[in-house]
């Protein structure tokens, strides 16, 4: 708890969180809003916006009040997710695997996020939990949890349906790996999963045929207006996120269990897995980032956690406080992300609020700011803005004005134009880098079309 709440209101927002309380205050701020936009009305009921909206009704709109419902569901995850870890894989490994999800730099970050990260790791996990003891124990009652759980983690972002194609790859690897057949693997369970999406199918091609758009993916066609295309750094940076020594770790973890042909073990691997080659593969075709397979950390984590306790129980003597030393390596590598994240890198994000604070202390009243985020204004400047696609060189020129630029790393090729004006005629007045595999930076540029820098 201390780590998700230390800090919580210092880091700046950044753009999503904006847009996170804007889709709060505009749709669920008060009962009637909340009723008119959950079904029928609406498709989904989210949770986490819906909570937010309810922290700012009753704080007003701060860091701390926006980013209070992802913490409260960040903290409350740790205990709600040691029952089922418990019920299917003991007492000690729960333990061990609650304990690396406290100190998870990547859940400490998103639990201080006004977005909805943490809650669609918290639903998502526990579908598929429902999902694997429904199969186990042969009872339905688990299938109908898993579809609520799952409309829950759907509600909060489409990223959900990856659990289809886990689910799918999971029973092909029970035949594929020749693993004995759980007792719920029958055709009336199958049934019972697979009716709903056949539900869903039908409603989707209906509404295409009936309204021309399409009913669950409105605004999937987004993400087909943007490429990253660079999957290895994709790659790297859902590593660098999950953490590097503890996907080793998990990753040979996973190979003991296949061999040992443990049910709950490969579905940690295949939820660990599928996603991320997914996200992977479509990485050069659309737009993908390392938080869109957030909830399959706890999968990781699973199998690290599996790793520590096997090593732990099968040594003795001086030999257990080696496998005991394999424990405190992978929380003191999460002790060392998090120290950098509290002391020096202002919360794993651009530091917006400070850049614009410069800007508020050394400007004038009559001068111009330009950047690619007008939507920062309402909340830490209150000046006009111009925004950073819409310059023109030609016009700034003569304007006999003052400019200030603010932009940052993924956006300042946006006007490539005006990016080698600023480099040539602008002056430099600050920069603020992140330290991580992005290698993000907010840049501070200052330009007088009065008193044009000399060439």
């Amino acid at each position: 708890m201390v780590l998700r709440f230390y800090k919580l209101g210092d880091w700046s927002f950044w753009i999503d969180e904006i847009y996170t309380i804007d889709h709060a205050m505009l749709h669920f701020k008060n009962w009637g809003l909340i009723l008119d936009h959950i079904p029928p009305y609406r498709n989904w009921v989210p949770v986490s916006v819906i909570l937010a909206a309810q922290a700012i009704n009753w704080w007003g709109v701060s860091e701390w009040s926006a980013r209070l419902a992802s913490v409260v569901i960040g903290v409350i995850s740790i205990p709600i997710l040691f029952f089922p870890t418990r019920r299917i894989f003991g007492d000690w490994v729960a333990l061990l695997a609650v304990l690396l999800l406290a100190v998870s730099p990547w859940h400490i970050f998103w639990s201080q996020n006004a977005r909805f990260y943490t809650s669609l790791l918290l639903f998502y996990t526990l579908a598929l939990f429902a999902f694997h003891l429904g199969l186990e124990r042969n009872k339905p009652g688990y299938f109908i949890l898993f579809y609520g759980l799952f409309y829950l983690a759907l509600s909060e972002r489409l990223f959900a349906f990856f659990i289809f194609p886990v689910i799918g790859a999971y029973l092909a690897a029970l035949w594929l790996f020749k693993f004995e057949k759980p007792n719920g693997l029958t055709l009336r369970n199958m049934a019972l999963v697979a009716g709903p999406i056949l539900l869903g199918i039908i409603i989707e091609v209906y509404s295409r045929i009936a309204y021309g758009a399409s009913r669950l993916f409105a605004d999937f066609d987004w993400f087909f207006l943007y490429r990253n295309d660079d999957p290895i750094r994709l790659l790297g940076n859902i590593s660098f996120n999950i953490g590097v020594a503890l996907m080793s770790l998990a990753f040979f973890s996973g190979l003991f269990l296949i061999r040992r042909k443990d049910r709950a073990g490969l579905l940690m691997v295949v939820n660990a897995m599928v996603p991320l080659i997914i996200l992977v593969a479509a990485n050069p075709f659309i737009f993908t980032k390392d938080r869109y397979v957030f909830m399959i950390l706890f999968s990781w984590i699973v199998l690290g956690a599996v790793a520590i306790h096997e090593l732990i129980s099968h040594t003795s003597g001086l030999q257990k406080w080696l496998a005991i030393g394999l424990l405190v390596l992978l929380l003191a590598d999460a002790g060392g992300d998090a120290l950098l994240y509290y002391r020096t890198n202002h919360g794993n994000r651009a530091e917006w609020k400070t850049a614009f604070s410069i800007v508020e202390e050394q400007s004038q009243p009559e001068d111009v700011v330009v950047t690619y985020w007008p939507e920062f204004g309402p909340y830490y400047l209150d000046r006009e803005f111009i925004q950073y696609e819409d310059v023109d060189v030609a016009t700034l020129l003569t304007s006999g004005r003052r400019y200030w630029f603010v932009i940052d790393a993924e956006t300042i090729q946006a006007n490539p134009e005006v990016v080698s004006f600023l480099e040539s005629d602008a002056r430099l007045i600050d920069i603020r880098y992140l330290r991580t595999p992005d290698d993000f930076y907010l840049k501070i540029y200052f330009y007088d079309s009065n008193q044009p820098l000399p060439r």
